[in-house]
C-alpha cells in the first residue's frame, strides 16, 4: 500500500468512518492462526484450520455494518509465496485465498496485505 493510501486509512479510522484491523504476521500457519485469533477476538473453539478461519472471519466481517479494513502484515518467515517472483514478502498462499475469498463476499471490506 503506498503511502498516502496508509495516510487515508489511518485519517479514516481515526474520524471514526472506518474500522480498522491489525493481524501481524506470524511464522508459520499455526502462529497465523494463533494471530488471527487473538488480534479479531476470536471464540475460544475456533477450530484452527482454514475452513474455521474463514467462518471466525465471516462472524468479524457481519458484525460490521460501515466499511472497514483488514490489515495482514505477514511475517518474512511464513511459507513463501511460490506464485509471486522471488517469493513474495513471505505469505502463505492458503491464508491469501481465504482472505480473497472473504473479500469477494463482502463489499464493505478492504483487505491490505502489508509487507514490512
Amino acid at each position: 500500500m503506498e503511502a498516502a493510501g496508509v495516510d487515508g486509512l489511518l485519517a479514516r479510522a481515526v474520524a471514526g468512518t472506518d474500522h480498522v484491523h491489525l493481524v501481524d504476521g506470524g511464522a508459520d500457519r499455526e502462529e497465523i492462526y494463533d494471530r488471527f485469533a487473538r488480534g479479531l477476538l476470536f471464540p475460544a473453539h475456533f477450530g484452527r484450520n482454514l475452513d474455521a478461519l474463514m467462518d471466525c472471519l465471516r462472524d468479524v466481517a457481519d458484525r460490521h455494518d460501515a466499511p472497514w479494513t483488514l490489515v495482514w502484515r505477514p511475517g518474512h518467515h511464513d511459507a513463501p509465496d511460490p506464485m509471486h517472483p522471488g517469493g513474495g514478502v513471505g505469505t502463505d498462499p492458503a491464508i491469501l485465498d481465504v482472505l480473497s475469498d472473504l473479500d469477494d463476499e463482502y463489499p464493505d471490506l478492504s483487505i491490505v496485505i502489508a509487507d514490512r
